[in-house]
C-alpha cells in the first residue's frame, strides 16, 4: 500500500534524547527506535506498552507535536513537519487529542460551554457554536447538555472532565484521535463506558482511532467491541509484535507480550476460562 493510502503514517520513524550523564559524558534514550506503522480511515489501533515504552512519544509524533529524529510521519503521503499554510490547517484540523489528564487540559477560568464553543468557532464558524457544543456533551454522554455548559471544570468529577475532553476533541470534526491513556485516572467501575464511548464515536463519525493504554485487556475489549483494528506491542520504542488481538494473546510470540498478559489478571482469567471450556 502507498504511502498516500495512509491516513497517517510512520517510516522508520525514530525518537532519541540526549541526557547528560555527570561532568563530560551523555548518554541517548531512544524513545522510539525505528518505528513503522500505518493507520488507514476508519482503523483502530491499541498501541500497548508500560511506562517508559514510547507509547506517549508515538502519539506525539502522529499529533505532529514531536519531530522525528529520523525517519518520516506522514499525513495522507505529507510530511507532517514540512506542512505549511492550508496543508497545515488540514492536519491540524483532521488530527486530535484526548489527553490522559482531563483537568490540566482544561482551562480553570473558562467554562465548559467557552472551552467546546472557542474550537468550534475556529473551525466551523458557519455552525451555531452553543447548538454544536451541546450537541457534543450529548453525544459523550453527558445530560441534560445545558447543565454542564455553565459548568466550570472543577465542579464536575474527574470521568465527567474526561468526556468534555473527549466532547472537545470532536469539535474540528476530525477524522482520527489518539486517546493518550484517557481512562488512567478514571475509577475502574466507568472504564468500560468510556471504552463503549468511543466505539461509538467511531461508529457515527467513521473515526480512527489510536488508543494507547498499558492495560492489555482493555485494549482487547476495545477491539473486539469495535469488530475491527489491531494492536501493536510496544518495548523500549520499538514495536515488538502487531495483529489480531486474540491472536497475539492466545499465542504470543515475544516474551514481553506474555509478561503484559500475566500482569492482566482478566486476560489470565479468560485464557484460563477458555482452555477449560467455560
Amino acid at each position: 500500500m502507498g504511502s498516500d493510502e495512509y491516513l497517517v503514517e510512520l517510516k522508520d520513524v525514530c525518537v532519541y534524547f540526549t541526557e547528560r550523564v555527570g561532568l563530560f559524558r551523555k548518554s541517548v534514550i531512544k524513545a522510539l527506535d525505528h518505528v513503522n506503522l500505518g493507520i488507514r480511515e476508519n482503523d483502530v489501533i491499541a498501541v500497548v506498552g508500560e511506562s517508559g515504552a514510547g507509547k506517549t512519544t508515538m502519539g506525539r509524533v502522529i499529533l505532529g507535536l514531536q519531530k522525528p529524529t529520523s525517519g518520516l510521519a506522514l499525513f495522507r503521503g505529507k510530511d507532517i513537519y514540512s506542512l505549511r499554510g492550508r496543508e497545515f490547517e488540514e492536519f491540524r484540523r483532521s488530527v486530535q487529542w484526548v489527553p490522559q489528564d482531563p483537568y490540566s487540559s482544561l482551562d480553570p477560568s473558562l467554562t465548559i460551554g467557552e472551552q467546546l464553543m472557542a474550537p468550534i468557532r475556529r473551525w466551523n464558524p458557519k455552525v451555531n457554536a452553543e447548538a454544536r457544543a451541546e450537541e457534543l456533551l450529548k453525544l459523550v454522554g453527558l445530560v441534560p447538555p445545558s447543565f454542564y455548559m455553565n459548568k466550570y471544570p472543577h465542579q464536575l468529577s474527574g470521568g465527567q472532565r474526561q468526556r468534555v475532553a473527549i466532547a472537545r476533541s470532536l469539535a474540528s470534526n476530525p477524522r482520527l484521535i489518539v486517546a493518550d491513556e484517557p481512562v488512567t485516572m478514571i475509577d475502574s467501575s466507568l472504564r468500560i463506558g468510556f471504552v463503549n464511548t468511543f466505539i461509538e464515536l467511531m461508529r457515527r463519525s467513521s473515526l480512527s482511532l489510536v488508543f494507547i493504554t498499558h492495560d492489555l485487556a482493555l485494549a482487547r475489549i476495545l477491539l473486539l467491541k469495535s469488530g475491527r483494528g489491531r494492536i501493536v506491542i510496544l518495548r523500549n520504542g520499538r514495536i515488538v509484535e502487531e495483529g489480531d488481538v486474540n491472536e497475539i494473546i492466545n499465542n504470543p510470540k515475544d516474551e514481553y507480550t506474555k509478561v503484559l498478559i500475566n500482569a492482566a489478571p482478566d486476560l489470565k482469567r479468560w485464557l484460563k476460562n477458555r482452555e477449560e471450556g467455560v
